[in-house]
Parts: structure tokens; C-alpha cells; sequence
């Protein structure tokens, strides 16, 4: 998919892909984080997950020939091969390409599974499962914790259905306890064990 071709770079807040518009190719990703949001003409535009380096994407609307569903957005510079949907569907037989599409779908059915299970959660906890899974997957070791950029504040909001004014309290309580250091696109978790415990124990639930 790759051969011959030159990565793309893009910079945040770019749209890789637009909502309605035609589904001509396919976006591999090299480097950076992207939100795939879902349009919904209200305020707030739920993200359905953040994904990053090796994903496929906009896959689902060159094999069907629908338009696009949904915006991906970068939330971090990074860059991406464009790969024209012709080819693509030219090369659906070949096994390494099977295997990427296979991951990639696991990959977005753990999102909707950890997104359902997110929202069972309240207050706290939800937003603390939002911060946690993120940072593992797409965060960078920082001594003992990890830390996560690129994010907004408004971004974990529409990620767990809530407003920023909700959960402004919840971040506050959690960093109160120690849990979370905060910074502007910036989220450092001192100890993701320790935010593991809180979440396991919070609202009751084990």
C-alpha cells in the first residue's frame, strides 16, 4: 500500500476526512493522533475513538461506495499515506492487507466496547476510564506515570457525553487526589495503578 508513494504530513485541527463528502481513498497513518468524530449537527459531536500510527482509515466507505460518515480530525502534527480507493480494492485479496482491515475493525470494536462500558460509569470514574485507556494507548512513559498531549478538555468531554462544565468538577477531584496533573492539550497520570484502583472502586462497582 505503501510502495511508491510519499506520507502526507498534516498539522492539528486538519481535517484527514470530511463528513459527506465522497469516499475516494483510504488514509494509513505514520505518525500523530487522530479523533474520529460523528456529525450531529448539535453542540456537542460525540468521538467515537482516538487512533494512531498504523491505523487504517475511511476503509468502510471505499468498499461500500457510501460517502463518508464521520470526520477524522488530528488532534497532534503527523502524516499519512493516501492511498487512491481503486488501488485499495485492488489489493483486498492480498492477505497483509486482510490482516490490517481484521486489526483495524478489532481495534474500533474495543473502542465501542470500552466506549458502552464507559458510559455505565459516573462522574469521576467515567472521565477517569477516558483519561486512562487514552494515555496507555497513545501516551509516552514519564518516570513513573504517563503522559498524554494533544488532548482538549472538550475532547474528553464529547468522548464521555458530557459538557466541559461537567466535568470541569470531576478533573478537579481527581487531580485533588493526586491522580491527574493537568497543562493546556496536556494530561499527566503520576500513577495509571493507582488511577486503575480509584476507577475499580468508584461508584461501588468492582
Amino acid at each position: 500500500m505503501r510502495a511508491g508513494r510519499r506520507s502526507r504530513p498534516f498539522r492539528r485541527g486538519e481535517h484527514l476526512i470530511t463528513a459527506g463528502t465522497p469516499s475516494d481513498e483510504v488514509l494509513l497513518l505514520e505518525s500523530g493522533l487522530v479523533k474520529v468524530v460523528l456529525p450531529t449537527g448539535g453542540a456537542r459531536e460525540p468521538i467515537s475513538g482516538l487512533y494512531g500510527s498504523g491505523t487504517l482509515l475511511g476503509e468502510i466507505g471505499v468498499t461500500s461506495g457510501a460517502p463518508r460518515s464521520a470526520h477524522v480530525i488530528a488532534l497532534t502534527p503527523g502524516a499519512a499515506w493516501h492511498i487512491a480507493g481503486s488501488h485499495f480494492l485492488a489489493m483486498r485479496d492480498d492477505r497483509g492487507v486482510q490482516r490490517l482491515v481484521e486489526e483495524t475493525w478489532r481495534a474500533r470494536q474495543r473502542n465501542a466496547d470500552e466506549n458502552q462500558r464507559r458510559q455505565m460509569r459516573s462522574g469521576a470514574a467515567r472521565v477517569a476510564m477516558c483519561l486512562l485507556a487514552w494515555a496507555r494507548e497513545f501516551g509516552t512513559e514519564a518516570g513513573s506515570g504517563l503522559e498524554l498531549r494533544g488532548v482538549s478538555q472538550q475532547d474528553v468531554a464529547h468522548a464521555v457525553a458530557m459538557s466541559v462544565k461537567t466535568i470541569e468538577p470531576f478533573l478537579h477531584s481527581l487531580r485533588e487526589r493526586g491522580l491527574l496533573r493537568t497543562g493546556r492539550l496536556y494530561y499527566l497520570l503520576p500513577s495509571p495503578d493507582r488511577l486503575g484502583h480509584f476507577i475499580a472502586n468508584a461508584d461501588g462497582m468492582n
